[in-house]
């Protein structure tokens, strides 16, 4: 299953996200997930990261809580907002409308 998380934050709050992902960033995944990412932008509003991350089968729970744990770790930091969503692929999306590729 697939989990994309979208952190935002203003330019002047980065050093303290910086300090929050160096620390999460060091721990190791589980042997469960795989990650994409982190992809960083700059736009008008500030910083924003785009991280995908594959849980297998049977985890997806486990992997939720978990990454909810590690978002609890910026509470606190001013302007910092982030969404979790569980997003489909293609080949998985394209079956629930009856085609595939």
């Amino acid at each position: 299953m697939l989990f994309m998380l979208k952190e935002t934050w203003p330019t002047k709050s980065s050093v303290d996200v910086g300090k929050v992902a160096v620390q999460i960033l060091s721990m190791p995944l589980p042997s469960y997930v795989k990650m994409y990412g982190p992809f960083v932008t700059l736009g008008g509003d500030g910083i924003k990261v785009y991280t995908v991350y594959d849980a297998e089968k049977g985890h997806e729970e486990e992997w939720h809580k978990e990454l909810m744990k590690q978002q609890a770790e910026h509470f606190g930091i001013e302007g910092f907002k982030s969404s979790v969503e569980v997003v489909l692929s293609v080949q998985d999306a394209l079956p629930l409308v009856g085609l595939s590729l």
